[in-house]
């Protein structure tokens, strides 16, 4: 049985369109909301709602890169993000997600002192849940083959970050040519050889690059099959 879990980071108000979508098909969800960040962030009444059909995670107070700050500094971020959260939703908090994928053996240890079940990383390509504090992911929302918008020495960055990662998903070559056919025959792999299928990304990002339609279309390719169960990353814990 493949366990199916998606996470979704940031808080930006384009998550109830995210959350509209993931009910839509069925497919449960962990949003990891920053208290203050860039851009248009969705509002404590609007996380209030979210948490009463999806799982609510922490991300820190001020996006913050935590391996830049002091380990005082970090622990005011992870434990004041826990305290703020519980504060709008009326619930417990028990995951939480590394701002940037960055992390050190020390702020590892200061999110589990605080109180969290366990931590999301932005390791990306696996299809098991990962060490504790450490959870994998197996693909991130992102363009495929090029990234559109940049210059020339830019354009092809995804494919060049990502080829290794989905052929060793067992992606093939042919495959690699958007984010939605790659993301299917990544999902397709984990159906036989994987015990978790972890999607997450940044609704903000899947606006930047026009991603809405090859998304949906992913999601309904993973939903709703008796052979695989739909949890929130705690839930995956």
């Amino acid at each position: 049985m493949l366990h199916v879990t998606t996470s979704w980071d940031d808080g930006d108000v384009l998550d109830e369109r995210l959350a509209a979508m993931l009910e839509k098909y069925g497919l449960k969800g962990t949003f990891y909301i920053p208290r203050d960040y860039w851009g248009e962030r969705l509002s404590d009444d609007a996380i209030r709602a979210l948490s009463e059909k999806f799982e609510i995670g922490a991300h820190t107070l001020t996006h913050a890169d935590l391996t830049k700050l002091s380990l005082d500094e970090a622990e005011k971020e992870i434990r004041g993000s826990k305290q703020w959260l519980e504060e709008v939703t009326g619930k417990p908090v028990g995951m939480f997600c590394y701002p940037r994928g960055r992390y050190t053996r020390e702020v590892r240890d200061l999110v589990e002192k605080a109180g969290f079940r366990d931590a999301r990383t932005t390791e990306q390509f696996s299809l098991a849940k990962g060490a504790p504090f450490e959870m994998a992911t197996t693909i991130h929302v992102y363009p495929l083959p090029f990234r559109p918008g940049v210059g020339l020495r830019r354009l092809f960055g995804p494919i060049r970050e990502r080829y290794s990662g989905y052929r060793s998903l067992g992606v093939p070559l042919y495959d690699l040519r958007s984010f939605e056919s790659a993301a299917k025959r990544s999902f397709d792999t984990a159906l036989t050889r994987g015990d978790i299928f972890h999607l997450w990304g940044h609704s903000w990002e899947v606006e930047k690059y026009k991603l809405w339609e090859s998304l949906e279309h992913v999601l309904e390719y993973i939903a709703g099959r008796p052979d695989c169960t739909y949890m929130t990353n705690d839930e995956i814990v």
